[in-house]
């Protein structure tokens, strides 16, 4: 059997639970936060009965990966393909924390979501968004 070599990938497809977080590393490149919603029937131990199971994603995205997110809202079905990161934080107080992050390198749109304002209005929208134009070159790897 081939040795496989070590990798560090993760595919997620769900739902983001609000509206995406962004702020620019350098003209026209956002940074963008998210949460990911995903759900999957699963099989308890006891009795065996299925049950869904909800998980929530800490996602970041960069760059062109961001410039696709950046005008997406809450709802909005999207998959990511990335890499897990563990962070490891210390506040003031000396205090460490980690998290997970998924670092997004490639995001696929399924269905937007309209963005609402808090009263349940719709909200002026951004000017239309077009992915397509932010596909990268056949001779381009989108990865470097």
């Amino acid at each position: 059997m081939p040795q496989l070599p070590p990798t560090n990938q993760v595919i997620l497809t769900g739902e983001l639970t609000e509206e995406p977080s962004v702020h620019y590393l350098a003209p026209d490149f956002p940074e963008v936060r998210l949460r990911l919603k995903t759900e999957e029937e699963v099989t308890g131990r006891e009795g065996g009965r299925p049950y869904l199971q909800r998980l929530y994603h800490r996602i970041i995205a960069r760059g062109q990966a961001g410039i696709a997110l950046e005008h997406l809202h809450t709802g909005a079905l999207i998959s990511i393909a990335g890499r897990i990161e563990y962070v490891r934080e210390t506040d003031r107080e000396g205090r460490v924390s980690t998290s997970t992050e998924i670092v997004a390198l490639r995001v696929r749109i399924h269905q937007t979501a309209p963005a609402t304002d808090h009263q349940g209005g719709a909200k002026p929208t951004a000017p239309s968004f077009d992915a397509q134009r932010y596909k990268p070159a056949e001779d381009e790897d989108p990865l470097s």
